[in-house]
């Protein structure tokens, strides 16, 4: 009886059973699917070309930058010295990659009586004369053997530098750019701002160099060429007096950008002769009866020990330039004297 009633049991119960097992079967594969999504994919192994020193052979490697081919394949590389292409930290994810090595080696170059060892893995002439701090020109050539004085020499290789008698060097220099002034008589004096930044030019030059014995012996220039126009930069000055210089004040002290104080008076004269000593030129008579030339600079008196004929300085009234000098320059060196209209008000 027992056994038909577990019977009756099992067959009443065996569907659920089933579905269970069922559900547990799938959750195990989803389970495991997702802890096979979550796991780092496994590097395949690849046929990586290495070409050392021209050498050419084969590595089954699962490296998957440059840097790691080397460590895993027990090559060793001097960083600061051989060449490796494509870059140390470069990827091999691409098909049949080529990874080439260059060592480094000595190399004695001889440039006249100049000798330099160098350890390069340069292969070019050129490129061995630039890391031995030398130039090789397009005209020149050089000649590699093995060295005759091992002692002198050591196991280097020899590259030997034969000068053209005359080569053609190319340089570029920067031109320098104009500073244009904008005067503006609402910015108090001493007031400056750019309005455009100046930009510098580019000019190529081309020489052609004679050579002896390794050394120039003379350049000449056959050619040069405006690469890039400079760009002149735009300064904007006030020209607005804070406290200038007046008729009624007759003197004044000011004290200039650089500390140095001045004692200012004005005298009223016809200037043509004192035009003369800057080039000659006219001048005019502003607003304010000061005494202007072509450029707007006031003409002053000053001493030309300390102040040199045509100099450009600073005063009260604005900018200047030294025109004339006087019998008050002894006793005040650092003085200026105005040239105004204001005693004769004849615009003259």
């Amino acid at each position: 009886m027992i056994t038909k009633s577990l019977y009756r049991l099992w067959q009443h119960r065996q569907p659920m059973i089933a579905c269970l097992l069922g559900l547990s079967v799938i959750s195990g594969l989803v389970v495991a699917s997702y802890a096979s999504a979550q796991s780092p994919a496994a590097v395949p192994a690849r046929l990586v070309t290495v070409v050392e020193n021209g050498r050419e052979r084969a590595v089954y490697s699962t490296a998957s930058s440059v840097r790691e081919l080397i460590a895993t394949s027990g090559m060793k590389i001097d960083a600061s010295h051989d060449s490796v292409s494509p870059h140390l930290d470069a990827s091999l994810a691409q098909a049949a990659p080529t990874v080439t090595i260059q060592r480094a080696r000595l190399v004695t170059v001889i440039d006249g009586k100049k000798r330099s060892r160098v350890l390069t893995a340069a292969q070019t002439p050129q490129d061995i004369a630039k890391a031995a701090g030398m130039v090789l020109y397009r005209e020149d050539r050089a000649s590699f053997q093995t060295p005759g004085n091992i002692v002198l020499d050591g196991p280097s290789e020899m590259m030997t530098i034969h000068r053209a008698p005359m080569h053609t060097v190319t340089v570029e220099e920067p031109i320098a750019f104009a500073t244009e002034t904008i005067k503006d008589k609402q910015q108090f004096i001493g007031s400056k701002t750019i309005k455009r930044a100046g930009q510098p030019g580019i000019r190529r030059l081309t020489y052609t160099v004679e050579m002896k014995d390794g050394a120039e012996v003379q350049r000449r220039l056959t050619a040069q060429t405006v690469v890039k126009q400079p760009t002149a930069q735009i300064e904007v000055v006030g020209t607005k007096p804070k406290n200038p210089l007046t008729k009624s004040k007759g003197a004044h002290h000011f004290t200039d950008s650089k500390g140095v104080s001045h004692r200012e008076t004005y005298y009223d004269l016809p200037m043509n002769v004192a035009m003369r000593n800057c080039g000659g030129g006219t001048y005019i008579i502003r607003d304010d009866g000061a005494k202007v030339d072509k450029d707007g600079y006031i003409l002053v008196a000053a001493n030309y020990s300390n102040y040199p004929r045509c100099s450009v300085v600073e005063t009260s009234m604005g900018p200047g330039k030294v025109y004339d000098t006087g019998s008050f320059a002894t006793k005040h060196p650092h003085g200026f004297d105005l040239a105004t209209d204001w005693t004769k008000a004849d615009g003259k």
